[in-house]
C-alpha cells in the first residue's frame, strides 16, 4: 500500500510552496546561533525563529515566545521563574492557550536569547512550538492522579516527545504542524477528537489501551481508525505516522498540507495498511471506546490520595506574570503542581477546601459565563485578528452576567479571525471576528454559530455588528435560564429544545432589532422549518394579541391576521406573512428583518 501514498505525493508535489524553499536555506539550528550574536536574517524572523517559538510582531516591534509546557505540567519551581520572566522582560503580561501551554508577549528582540536561556535552565523549552512541527502533546491535565483517570499517558507523550524534541534533523521537518492527544480519563478532559493524532482510552478483550483517531484539525473531528494500540505499541504507531506523514505529507499548498488531507485522498483504511506494510507489523482492530464524546474539564476534580485539585478560571486566558508567582506559592503550600487546561484555565492540585479563601482563587472564581470561555489573540498582538477578540469576549460574559445571573454550563469560544485559533467550532456559541457595513460605515462584527461540540462544529448562522451581541445572544441565554433542568447544560438543552439552528437565527435576529420574543421551550415542528415558522408566529400572535392566530400548527382551522388588530407595522407584516404560510424558510424571513 505504500505505492498508494506515492501516487498522492506525486499527484500533489510538482511545485513545493515558498516555505519549503525557505526551509532548504539553512538548518534551524543556525537561527538560534544568530539570535545569540544579535545577527539575525529576515528568513529567521520570518521563519526559523518560528521553530523555536519565537514569533516577530512588526506592529510592536517585539516578540511573542511560545512556551512548552509538557503535558501542561508545571512545578512550583518553574511556575515562579517562568512568573518572574514575565514580570522582568513581558510586561507583566501571560497568556494561557487551548493546548495547555503558556504564551510570553512584549519580549525585545535584544532579550529574546537571555529568556530562552533562563527557561531552559529551569527544564522547560520552546523548541518546535511553531510552523512544520509536533507541537506541545495534550493529555488529561490530572493524569494518573485523578480518581477518573485510568492510563498515565503522561509516560507515553513523553516518549513520544522524546522522538522528535529537540533532534536537529525533526525540526521543521514536516509538511505542516502536527497536533497530538492522549486521554486515558473517562472524562474527555484534552479534546482529544480535535487532534491530528488521538490516543484515546479504550478496552479489549479485558485490557486497557487506547483506540485510535485520525485527520482532527481546526473545525474537523478526527476519525476512528478502527485500530486498537497496547501500550507496548504506541511507539511503533506514532513512529511509523511521524515517518510516512514527512516523507508522503504534501508540501504543495499549505493551506492542505495538514496530515488530514493526506488521509481524505488516500483513505484511513489505506494508510492503516501502508503503515503496517512500513513497519512490518499488524495492529488489532475494534475496542471499545471509554472516553466520552463530550468535553469535559471540571470545577473539583478527586484525586486518588483523597486530595481535590481546584481550578482557577481565567478569562480568555488573560493572566499575568505576578498570578503566576502567586500560584506557584499556592501549589508550594499544598505540596502540589499546577497543571495547565485547554480551556485557557488551570488547576492546582493536592488541595482541600481552604485554597478558596485565597486572594488568588477569589480573583479567578468560576462564573457560569467564564467557566467555558475561550478566546485566541485579538487585533492587539496578532496581524491576522480583525476584532480585539478575548476583550470582547470578557465584555460580552460580563454584559451577560449582569442581565441573566445563571447557575449552568455554556461554552463561548471565539476566534479573532477565520483562521479559527479559538476553536469557535466546537463553542455552544461560537464567533469569528468579521466586518460589517452598518449605516454605511465598515464596522467590527462577528459571525454566530451555534451548536458545536466535540462531535461536530457549530453552524454559522448570523453576521451580526459587534457592538450589539448582546441584544442577538440574551434571548437564547434567556430561552435556556426558563428551561432547563438542573445540571444540565447548553449543549444538552439545545438537543432537547428540538428546533432547527435556523428558528434559533430568527430569533436572535428578531430580538436584535427590539423585539422582545421568548420562544416556548415545547415545539411539535421536528426542526421542519415551515411548520417551525407557522409555530414561532403563532407564539408571537399570541404575545402580541393573547389570542391564537391558528388552532394547529399542521391542520389550521382559521387563521387570525394581526392587521386585523390594528397592527401595522413592517414588522406586524412579517408576522402576518409567517402565519399565512408565505416563507417556506426562515432565510427568507431573516433577509427580510434586515
Amino acid at each position: 500500500m505504500i505505492e498508494v501514498l506515492q501516487e498522492a505525493f506525486d499527484k500533489r508535489n510538482k511545485k513545493q510552496n515558498k516555505i519549503e524553499k525557505i526551509k532548504a536555506i539553512k538548518k534551524p539550528l543556525e537561527a538560534l546561533q544568530n539570535l545569540k550574536n544579535l545577527n539575525i536574517t529576515d528568513e529567521d524572523k520570518s521563519f526559523f525563529l518560528k521553530c523555536f517559538g519565537c514569533f516577530y510582531k512588526e506592529a510592536t516591534n517585539d516578540y511573542m515566545i511560545r512556551v512548552r509546557i509538557s503535558e501542561g505540567k508545571l512545578t512550583p519551581k518553574q511556575a515562579e521563574e517562568i512568573g518572574n520572566i514575565a514580570k522582568e522582560y513581558g510586561d507583566d503580561y501571560i497568556d494561557l492557550t487551548t493546548r495547555a501551554q503558556i504564551e510570553l508577549r512584549y519580549i525585545k528582540e535584544e532579550n529574546l536569547y537571555q529568556v530562552l536561556t533562563k527557561l531552559e535552565n529551569i527544564g522547560i523549552t520552546t523548541y518546535q512550538t511553531g510552523v512544520d512541527n509536533f507541537r506541545g502533546i495534550v493529555i488529561d491535565p490530572l493524569s494518573n492522579i485523578s480518581k477518573s483517570s485510568i492510563i498515565n499517558e503522561r509516560v507515553y507523550a513523553q516518549s513520544i516527545q522524546d522522538l522528535f524534541l529537540k533532534v536537529e534533523d525533526e525540526i521543521a521537518s514536516l509538511p505542516r504542524k502536527f497536533n497530538i492527544g492522549f486521554c486515558g480519563n473517562y472524562k474527555n478532559t484534552s479534546n482529544v477528537f480535535g487532534q491530528d493524532l488521538a490516543f484515546v482510552l479504550a478496552k479489549k478483550d479485558g485490557v486497557y489501551g487506547f483506540k485510535v483517531f485520525l485527520g482532527g484539525r481546526v473545525g474537523v473531528i478526527a476519525k476512528d481508525s478502527n485500530i486498537f494500540v497496547s501500550e507496548d505499541e504506541i511507539l511503533l504507531f506514532f513512529k511509523g505516522v511521524k515517518e510516512l506523514f514527512t516523507k508522503y505529507g504534501f508540501r504543495d499548498n499549505r493551506n492542505k498540507n495538514r496530515f488530514h488531507f493526506l488521509l481524505q485522498d488516500v483513505g484511513i483504511k489505506n494508510f492503516i495498511l501502508a503503515l503496517e506494510e512500513y513497519v512490518d507489523y499488524k495492529f488489532q482492530r475494534g475496542a471499545e471506546v471509554l472516553t466520552s464524546v463530550k468535553t469535559d474539564t471540571s470545577l473539583i476534580e478527586e484525586l486518588k490520595d483523597n486530595t481535590k485539585a481546584y481550578k482557577f478560571i481565567v478569562p480568555s486566558g488573560i493572566f499575568s506574570g505576578t498570578s503566576l508567582i502567586e500560584a506557584s506559592l499556592l501549589a508550594k503550600r499544598y505540596n502540589g503542581f499546577i497543571a495547565l487546561t485547554i480551556d485557557q484555565n488551570f488547576y492546582i492540585t493536592s488541595c482541600d477546601e481552604t485554597i478558596t479563601q485565597t486572594n488568588l482563587y477569589k480573583k479567578y472564581i468560576p462564573s457560569t459565563y467564564t467557566n467555558n470561555l475561550i478566546a485566541c489573540a485579538g487585533t492587539k498582538t496578532c496581524s491576522f485578528a480583525v476584532i480585539r477578540n478575548k476583550e470582547d469576549a470578557i465584555d460580552l460574559a460580563n454584559e451577560l452576567e449582569t442581565l441573566i445571573p445563571l447557575d449552568g454550563t455554556i461554552k463561548f469560544h471565539w476566534s479573532g479571525c477565520i483562521k479559527g485559533c479559538g476553536i469557535h467550532g466546537l463553542g455552544d456559541f461560537g464567533f469569528v471576528g468579521a466586518k460589517l457595513k452598518v449605516d454605511g460605515v465598515m464596522s467590527e462584527a462577528v459571525d454566530i454559530y451555534i451548536g458545536g461540540n466535540s462531535q461536530k462544529e457549530g453552524k454559522k448562522i448570523l453576521k451580526a455588528p459587534l457592538k450589539d451581541l448582546t441584544s442577538y445572544i440574551k434571548p437564547m441565554i434567556q430561552f435556556y435560564a426558563n428551561n432547563k433542568q438542573e445540571g444540565e447544560s447548553f449543549e444538552d438543552f439545545l438537543n432537547r429544545a428540538n428546533y432547527s439552528y435556523w428558528a434559533y437565527a430568527f430569533i436572535m435576529k428578531l430580538n436584535s432589532i427590539g423585539f422582545d420574543f421568548i420562544p416556548s421551550f415545547h415545539t411539535n415542528a421536528n426542526k421542519i422549518e415551515i411548520f417551525e415558522i407557522k409555530d414561532i408566529a403563532n407564539q408571537i400572535f399570541y404575545k402580541l394579541t393573547k389570542t391564537h392566530s391558528l388552532d394547529n400548527i399542521f391542520t389550521p382551522l382559521q387563521v387570525k391576521l394581526l392587521k386585523d388588530y390594528n397592527l401595522n407595522k413592517p414588522i406586524d407584516k412579517i408576522i402576518d406573512n409567517m402565519v399565512q404560510g408565505k416563507y417556506k424558510t426562515w432565510t427568507e424571513i431573516i433577509v427580510e428583518l434586515g
